[in-house]
């Protein structure tokens, strides 16, 4: 099969998945069971029959208001089925450009990318729930470090190099992320719980891109906040901002790039040696 004709198997495919990520998205803060009941309005609460429930195609037929109450539906979730959609057909076709952190040189395999499409889509999970709510909640960060467990002990070549690099990895990553709750509470315990399963998958290497990358990418944000913040001329005393988004990018582009970084990085190095 090729490339292109498995690609969109998997957009199709993924899609459907993004319709769960919605569901995912709006329960697991508000601790409400992902199987019963099934889809709903959140204004009226009534039960969305499934030719409602198709991705982006029933949002566009509906343009965009509920079939019974007439509630305009959030563009929210069309996205978020696309991005599903995205994730599923372009994680093997970055795989074949990149051939992942860890593995290159080695051949990508189809468990190669089952690991990443899961991975992927835990931290777009993690990002969407993080963004809007200050948290992460346990069964993401408990998804992900079942899935490290696998990829670390099953999957071979891994995305981790070793056992013991794993177990370094997770250890430094989280134990750095639990100082910074207890000594200044720059985190929360959910960054913490995420940052075991992001150690163990990647191991010890990796996992130092994945905090440069997540710093840098705050201390982004955060110059344009405070740029924002002089322009508007509105002083706000407190703003919170949750840092699981940008372990999410972060570790994404790790997946993907993390060994080019660090070797770009290391070469400057040698470079001056």
């Amino acid at each position: 099969m090729s490339l292109f004709l498995s690609s969109l198997i998997l957009f199709v495919f993924g899609l459907a998945f993004g319709s769960f990520f919605n569901v995912l998205i709006y329960r697991l803060p508000r601790d409400l069971s992902i199987v019963k009941p099934g889809s709903f309005c959140p204004s009226c609460e009534k039960p969305i029959k499934w030719y409602d429930n198709i991705p982006i195609l029933s949002y566009c037929l509906l343009r965009g208001k509920c079939r019974n109450c007439g509630a305009k539906i959030s563009l929210k979730y069309p996205l978020v089925e696309l991005a599903g959609g995205i994730i599923f057909a372009g994680t093997p076709i970055l795989a074949k450009l990149t051939g992942f952190s860890r593995v290159p040189g080695e051949e990508v395999t189809s468990p190669h990318i089952a690991v990443a499409i899961i991975f992927l889509s835990i931290l777009f999970l993690t990002l969407m729930i993080d963004l809007e709510w200050q948290i992460i909640p346990d069964q993401l960060n408990i998804a992900l470090f079942i899935l490290a467990l696998i990829s670390v002990f099953l999957l071979k070549p891994s995305f981790s190099p070793s056992y013991v690099s794993s177990l370094i990895g997770m250890f430094v990553l989280a134990g750095f992320f639990f100082l910074l709750a207890v000594l200044i509470g720059g985190m929360g315990m959910g960054d913490v719980k995420m940052a075991v399963g992001l150690g163990f998958l990647f191991g010890w290497q990796m996992t130092l891109v994945i905090a440069f990358l997540s710093f840098l990418i705050g201390g982004i944000y955060a110059i344009f906040l405070l740029l924002r913040l002089i322009i508007v001329r509105k002083y706000k005393p407190r703003i919170a901002i949750a840092f699981g988004p940008y372990l999410a990018i972060a570790s994404a582009i790790t997946l993907f790039a993390g060994e080019k970084l660090l070797n770009w990085y290391l070469g400057f190095f040698k470079t001056a040696g």
